[in-house]
């Protein structure tokens, strides 16, 4: 193997090292997607359960639905702004990884003997 090529599979090693940690990142905003679904999701049941059951309660009615009511609403805002936060730095870690596998497939391309060890798993 000559220097360019051995210069050629050390690119190529750091282009797939930065697309794990893409899809590390991916995986870590998909979790937090979902977890701000599930708080916004929370919200208004989690309300309606306690505005329910606040008659059979000795508290401080009116208070008590006050608190129940910014408590709720409060938790379906955060919901909301983790779910659209999360689905915007998403977007940005899926244009990166296109472009990062772009660049990985014309790397390879660019050798003979690269493309011979590795041409089967571009896509």
């Amino acid at each position: 193997m000559e220097i360019d090529e051995i210069d050629l599979l050390a690119r190529l090693r750091t282009m797939l090292a930065l697309e794990r940690n893409y899809l590390a990142e991916e995986r870590t905003e998909l979790a937090e997607f979902r977890t701000g679904l599930a708080l916004a999701f929370l919200g208004p049941p989690g309300g309606a359960v306690v505005a329910y059951l606040s008659p059979y309660f000795p508290i401080g009615s009116f208070f008590f639905d006050i608190f129940a009511v910014i408590f709720f609403v409060g938790l379906t805002m955060i919901g909301i702004v983790i779910s659209l936060s999360s689905r915007s730095q998403l977007l940005e870690i899926r244009r990166k990884k296109k472009l990062l596998r772009e660049r990985e497939s014309e790397l390879i391309r660019s050798s003979e003997a690269v493309y011979a060890l590795l041409g089967d798993f571009i896509i």
